[in-house]
This record gives C-alpha cells, structure tokens and sequence, in this order.
C-alpha cells in the first residue's frame, strides 16, 4: 500500500470516528474562525461543497456568505470533472456518483470566475499540500483555471494535518488552511482582502 493511501485510511477512519457532538463543535469553530478571514469579507464568488463522511460542515458558513451579498456555488460531478454550480439553502438536491449532496437545478459557473475555494481534504502538510479524496477531481479543476486560479482554502480537522504528503505531478496545493484550532496561511498574504 503507498503512503498517500496510508494516509487516507487513517484519517478517513479518524473522522468517522468522531461523535456527532464533536463533529458540530468543530464545524462551529470552523465558521467562526472563517467569519473573520478578510479574502472572504468581499468575496464575490465562493465555491464550497456538501460534507459527506466526517467532512466538516461548513454549510452555516456558506449562508452567511450568501447574506453578505456573495454568490456561492457548490460542485456536481460531471463524468471525471467538477462543474461549480450556484447554491442555495433550499434547492433540490440528490446524491452524487459518490454519495454526496448535489444540486439538480442552477447555474453552473467557470471555476476560474471564482475568487475563493472552500475545499474538503482528507490530509494536509505545513506546505500546503493536500491529500484528497484521491479522484484528483480538484486538482484537474484547478489545472483548468490557470493562472486565472481562485485562492484555495482547505478545511479540516487539525490532526488532519500530517508531517509530509508525498507529492505528484498533478498536485496543487492549497493557500491556506482552516481547522477549528487555527488558520495557516501556505502562501503569504493569500488571505488579504481581494481589491
């Protein structure tokens, strides 16, 4: 087995493991700490996603960007690529090709049109490499914009944080990270208002 699989394991077992009550605090502190990210306060396009299996849910985060004025989107698995499509609390929703929550209606909008991802991740280093799911469904994403790219902000549990990830050639690492300890800026002043 390599060790980006290794890894997954772990922390996808860690994350189950946790308990519902645990599961919420954490998400709480996740909002509160992405309340006060300044990127986000102008924000005009957002792109977050629908947790599934001990994802952090950032769901209370991404209505508040949506009463501040910002326009938020959410991914939809289209055969081996994300499309971004425009989110709202109360849309129609199925579960996707990998059990997660997706719109059945709305707008879908380019990825590089965005000015923040909220990403889900299963691991991260303190270099701003992040372990997905392993579908690299985000990277591929990421890949298109260019450099045109939207700053990419992960979110995760703290102990999702692992001393190295083994890098590959399609990797892109993210620009920050939110846990419900801290925020860690990879890429300095990623997180500074966008003009």
């Amino acid at each position: 087995m390599t060790e980006r699989k290794t890894i997954r394991l772990d922390l996808r077992h860690r994350r189950a493991a946790l308990g519902e009550d645990d599961q919420a605090a954490a998400s709480m502190a996740v909002m509160a700490r992405l309340a006060r990210v300044p990127i986000l306060r102008n924000a005009g396009l957002v792109a977050g996603y629908r947790a599934v299996r001990g994802e952090l849910d950032i769901d209370a985060a991404l209505i508040l960007l949506r009463e501040r004025g910002a326009g938020v989107t959410v991914p939809r698995v289209n055969g081996e690529h994300l499309e971004f499509v425009r989110w709202n609390p109360d849309q129609s929703v199925a579960a996707g090709s990998f059990g997660i929550p997706e719109p059945q209606e709305g707008a879908v909008i380019a990825l590089g049109l965005h000015d923040v991802v909220l990403a889900p991740l299963v691991a991260f280093d303190g270099t701003g490499s992040r372990l997905g799911q392993g579908g690299g469904f985000y990277d591929r994403a990421l890949a298109q914009c260019g450099e045109s790219r939207p700053t990419v902000i992960g979110i995760a549990h703290s102990f999702q944080q692992v001393d190295s990830i083994p890098a590959e050639a399609w990797d892109i690492r993210i620009d920050a990270v939110v846990t419900e300890e801290e925020v860690v800026e990879f890429r300095p002043g990623a997180l500074d208002p966008a003009i």
